[in-house]
């Protein structure tokens, strides 16, 4: 039973982790948009695997379903992409 105790609380201590980082991130993309800087984010996608990618941020806003997400020009794709800020690993300026 301990054992299942440990597992939530880490769980939750990760849940608070990521969600200060997002608030991070968001803190770092509203400059960004003001200051129209390229940034460079490591991105996690929803199977795990990750990718580093130059984005122009145009807009950050809260879902429907309530995850923050990030609207931008992905230079490595030449297109507008979305991406969530929970799955931003990583965050600078480029």
């Amino acid at each position: 039973m301990r054992h299942t105790h440990r597992h939530i609380r880490a769980a939750h201590t990760a849940g608070h982790a990521l969600a200060a980082a997002a608030r991070g991130h968001l803190t770092h993309l509203r400059y960004t948009l003001t200051t129209t800087h390229r940034v460079q984010i490591a991105y996690r996608k929803e199977n795990g695997e990750t990718s580093v990618r130059i984005v122009e941020p145009d807009k950050v806003w809260r879902s429907t379903a309530g995850d923050w997400c990030l609207r931008a020009h992905d230079l490595l794709r030449d297109a507008a992409r979305t991406f969530r800020l929970d799955r931003i690993t990583a965050l600078e300026t480029a």
